[in-house]
């Protein structure tokens, strides 16, 4: 190729299977011109076929090179040479069983070069985590540098970067054999050197599919290699990592996020299969970790849950802590959809409640004698908060419900505009139990963030967040299935619930014949 082309995909490859295949049909049909595209296949060794396969991929594409590399148990080495490779102003790092959506690189790169951005952010989707991304791709925007974690979240290598910045920097991925969380230091290493970044969220970009064999299966959200040996002492290289970034805000914002993400789940973790001597090991890890690269006012930059949660820890009250994390993992939101109206102008509104399930001896709030509403804690765990002065509160004005639709056939979803209210409703036996409702409008020509939906089956989902907790599932109705309204027909599955499903267009009809008109109006 004469030019240097607008991107470099790079992908690493080891024992690959049909998920290739999906991976190269998804970037040949990019809207992006082939010419400004070039594909990098680098092979890890693989003691298969694969790197032959890669060979032949690359013979039938001119735009494709292969690269047959010595084994190095890791993604790290072929991402870092795929960058050294690399011919193309952006680079984007595919997993080998992953796609691309059609018009990614092409809206990736125009939003890039508009920004003259170091990192586009691209609106990622995950097979089957409906909720991935929904709270990260909610606008566009040129520069996120006052987005979370200057707009990188979630922290998963499948971005474009531009390559000069990576080079300029020296930017990569920490090669050996088994290096847990390689992408999240790629991520604290580019962030620190301050980019701009770029947020794609109105183009679907980046498919996550969910096989097991991800090169990127250990990212950020994932309960990854909990319970392996090298768990905590790779936690232990990622917050000293993160100890040494010079810039004082996003060093604790980082500290914050990790101990979030990846401490406070580890006080939480039911105990089961877990001998007495691994608990007391796991709780160590976690004390020593906090004293050793966590500051106490640190503390302060977390969620209120996990705030509380490793207050008590520190305090040496480790039981009550993982007790607290766990209250009302059971108290799960049920969503009903009461009705489907047709508003006349293409659209549809959507109506319906939220329950959460009742947690069977563990109400959620309760009236004191004197009339006041608390949280209906355990004891000793509500006296212990109490002591501490970490009473959470059974105020629920802030609960809300958002509704969201997914577009079944490829996973993409979209937060749809809505508003709703939640209270507190008493219970036959006195307790107060969540209660909520929610509206929202779906328009199948601006749903998209402006743009219009695919036809196909769109599941109804509801997210809602309640006293620190967010869920998200499907949304089920007893209306008939097969009811027209406005632009969709109601549709059910038993695994799916509420499918909206929107009718492709009706071609338009093709041009009369005039000649033909002609002689038959002279007959």
């Amino acid at each position: 190729m004469a030019e240097a082309p607008a991107v470099s995909v790079v992908i690493p490859t080891y024992r690959s299977g049909p998920g290739l295949d999906r991976a190269i049909a998804s970037l040949d049909a990019q809207t992006l011109p082939q010419g400004e595209l070039e594909v990098l296949l680098l092979d890890d060794g693989s003691p298969d076929d694969t790197a032959e396969r890669i060979e032949r991929i690359a013979a039938g594409r001119a735009n494709y090179r292969a690269f047959a590399l010595e084994p190095s148990g890791w993604p790290s080495r072929p991402r870092n040479i795929g960058v050294r490779e690399a011919r193309g102003r952006y680079v984007l790092f595919l997993d080998h069983d992953d796609e691309l959506y059609p018009d990614a690189l092409r809206a990736g790169v125009a939003l890039g070069d508009e920004a003259r951005a170091d990192v586009v952010n691209g609106k990622e989707v995950r097979t089957q985590v409906a909720r991935w991304g929904l709270t990260h791709y909610t606008h566009d925007t040129h520069d996120a540098r006052d987005e979370p974690l200057r707009g990188l979240l979630p922290m998963t290598p499948h971005k474009l970067y531009r390559r000069a910045f990576l080079v300029e920097h020296d930017i990569r991925f920490p090669e050996a054999p088994r290096h847990l969380w390689e992408d999240i230091f790629f991520q604290v290493d580019l962030v620190e050197q301050q980019p701009v970044v770029a947020i794609l969220s109105s183009t679907p970009f980046y498919h996550w599919r969910h096989t097991g064999q991800n090169n990127s299966s250990t990212a950020e959200g994932e309960r990854d290699y909990r319970g392996t040996p090298d768990y905590w002492p790779y936690l232990d290289k990622l917050f000293a990592r993160i100890a040494a970034v010079r810039d004082p805000a996003l060093r604790t914002e980082l500290l914050a996020h990790t101990a979030h993400v990846r401490l406070v789940p580890e006080i939480g973790h039911r105990p089961t299969g877990r001998d007495d001597a691994r608990i007391a090991h796991d709780r160590a890890e976690i004390e020593r970790l906090l004293a050793a690269h966590v500051p106490a006012d640190v503390d302060e930059h977390l969620p209120a849950r996990s705030r509380v949660a490793i207050t008590l820890f520190r305090a040496g009250y480790a039981d009550a802590a993982a007790d607290y994390l766990r209250d009302g993992i059971d108290r799960r939101p049920e969503y009903t959809v009461t009705a489907v109206e047709d508003a006349g102008d293409g659209s549809v509104t959507i109506t319906g409640t939220v329950a959460w399930s009742r947690v069977p001896g563990q109400p959620f709030a309760r009236r004191t004698a004197g009339g006041e509403v608390v949280r209906d804690l355990p004891e000793p765990l509500a006296a212990l908060l109490a002591a501490h002065g970490l009473t959470p509160s059974a105020e629920v004005s802030d609960a809300f419900v958002d509704v969201a639709i997914r577009h079944a056939p490829t996973r993409v979803n979209w937060l749809l505009p809505s508003e709703s209210a939640v209270e507190l409703v008493e219970q036959e036996d006195g307790t107060l139990e969540p209660a909520g409702t929610f509206r929202a409008r779906f328009d199948p020509a601006t749903a998209a963030m402006g743009g219009p939906l695919p036809p196909g089956a769109h599941l109804v989902l509801g997210m809602c967040q309640l006293d620190g907790r967010t869920g998200i599932k499907r949304a089920f109705s007893a209306l008939p299935a097969g009811t027209p309204v406005g632009p969709v027909v109601l549709d059910y599955s038993a695994q799916d619930g509420l499918l909206l499903r929107l009718q492709a267009p009706e071609p338009p009809a093709p041009p009369a014949r005039k000649g033909l008109l002609s002689r038959l109006r002279k007959g």
